[in-house]
């Protein structure tokens, strides 16, 4: 099998809404919400193995301080496979060693080491307003 990546690719939203509904955390979006998510983000990185999606991730940024990593998703069927560190990698290439104050993000539960084998670490000042979709 052999993964192909793009970025910035103008994709189908029913093919995002798919992958996506596979994460618990994800599942439930519509494809509104899921367009104007899409057409605010800066960067985007999909993987496709052949015609099929089968990750993403989106990088949201001011351009100059602040840079934050969403929507890590890799299908559960793909998982394991270098998928995800691949597409964090692309996604937040663009932004490192540009004098960003920081890049952020929102580990998923049990996600963290993820993370951190990819070089993030936890901020102990993090907080957020929570409201339900």
């Amino acid at each position: 099998m052999t993964i192909r990546y793009d970025d910035g690719a103008i994709i189908s939203l029913a093919s995002v809404k798919s992958l996506w509904d596979k994460i618990p955390w994800a599942r439930g979006r519509d494809l509104d919400t899921i367009a104007v998510a899409l057409l605010n983000s800066q960067r985007i990185v999909h993987a496709w193995d052949g015609d099929r999606l089968v990750g993403t991730a989106r990088v949201l940024t001011d351009g100059a301080y602040y840079a934050t990593l969403w929507d890590v998703i890799v299908d559960p069927n793909y998982q394991g496979q270098g998928i995800g560190t691949s597409l964090v990698d692309r996604a937040i290439e663009p932004y490192r060693s540009r004098g960003f104050s920081f890049i952020a993000l929102f580990a998923a539960e049990g996600k963290e080491d993820f993370y951190k084998h990819r070089g993030f670490s936890m901020h102990p000042r993090g907080m957020k307003i929570e409201e339900p979709l």
